[in-house]
């Protein structure tokens, strides 16, 4: 069987589940500030179909009035709301440990998800018991090109977006093996998040924003767990608001959080031999900042030696970049169709 193809299993000839067995589906939303994004989430979501699904808001210091707003117009949604910004990931951990159903379901407040979302994804969980977690084809804006559809590294050490720009009629049919799921939009198995953090701290709350997803997949992956997308699940995802807004400090932190996220999982020797590449990523990143983007190596860099220094010598190290087969053929459509 390749690597990526999650399609040979056999049909079961057991009838339907009756209604009342459908997937239990808890999903948390990190918000600050979202306006009219988070409400087109909010409203994505408690239109899932074929899932009994319960949604959880943390909110990360908004203003008043959205929560007031939000409280009025979903009453069903429970909100957790913290006085100061907590970032990402720390929010994220304190929605989950406010759960309890087997799987979890993570979208950003700017994201929509069509009505069969989660229940594609909890079926193809359901199904193999050996993925942590899956996603969906997470669309741009437009809805014209993908804006991801899993994780993926190349040989500077970075964690990239899977299908990043190919034009939306162009996506694999067939679901298939990715090496990570971005938190965008991604339904995850508890049991999973439970077998790397089992003191429920899921995300590395160190990481405020940006890599924490990336982080938590290569955690799971050293646990033996894996990774598909379901591209028949499709969402819409606006774009990080908060880093449109603050371009700089979003590069710093990401490129921080690469670092650490590097140093936490992968072999001495791989970062050693790696090392030109992987400063040759941060220049790249530096320069599309243009004049502020000098200051992103001096912030960066002098931390890179005592990472090195804290590095655990812990069994399980990867020590090369992750990788899975090909996906599969990218056929149009209309071509599909025919």
């Amino acid at each position: 069987m390749n690597s990526r193809d999650f399609t040979s299993r056999g049909q079961s000839s057991q009838p339907l589940s009756p209604a009342s067995s459908l997937p239990d589906v808890d999903c948390v939303i990190v918000n600050h500030d979202g306006g009219a994004s988070l409400f087109a989430a909010v409203l994505s979501i408690r239109s899932q179909t074929d899932v009994d699904l319960s949604i959880v808001v943390v909110d990360n210091a908004s203003r008043p009035e959205e929560r007031e707003r939000l409280a009025a117009e979903a009453p069903n949604v429970r909100i957790v709301s913290f006085s100061r910004n907590l970032g990402f990931a720390a929010a994220a951990n304190e929605g989950i440990a406010r759960t309890r159903a087997p799987f979890v379901l993570l979208v950003n407040n700017d994201a929509v998800i069509s009505p069969d979302y989660a229940a594609r994804l909890a079926a193809r969980l359901a199904l193999d018991d050996r993925l942590a977690a899956v996603q969906g084809v997470v669309l741009e804006r437009s809805g014209e090109r993908v804006d991801t559809a899993g994780l993926e590294w190349n040989d500077r050490g970075e964690a990239v977006p899977v299908l990043a720009g190919v034009d939306a009629s162009a996506i694999p049919r067939a679901v298939f093996e990715v090496t990570g799921v971005s938190a965008t939009a991604a339904l995850y198995r508890r049991d999973a998040l439970t077998d790397v953090a089992p003191h429920g701290r899921v995300f590395d709350d160190r990481f405020f924003a940006y890599y924490e997803d990336v982080d938590l997949s290569l955690r799971l992956a050293r646990a033996g767990w894996r990774f598909a997308c379901e591209p028949h699940a499709v969402a819409r995802h606006e774009g990080s608001r908060t880093g449109r807004r603050t371009p700089f400090r979003r590069a710093v932190w990401t490129a921080r959080n690469r670092w650490r996220t590097l140093f936490a999982n992968f072999s001495r020797r791989l970062l050693a031999q790696s090392l030109p590449a992987l400063l040759r990523a941060d220049l790249a990143h530096a320069r599309r900042l243009g004049v502020p983007g000098v200051m992103l190596p001096l912030l960066v860099w002098p931390w890179i030696p005592f990472l090195a220094l804290g590095q655990r010598r812990e069994a399980g190290l990867l020590r090369r970049w992750p990788s899975v087969g090909p996906i599969p053929p990218r056929i149009p459509a209309a071509a599909a169709g025919s």
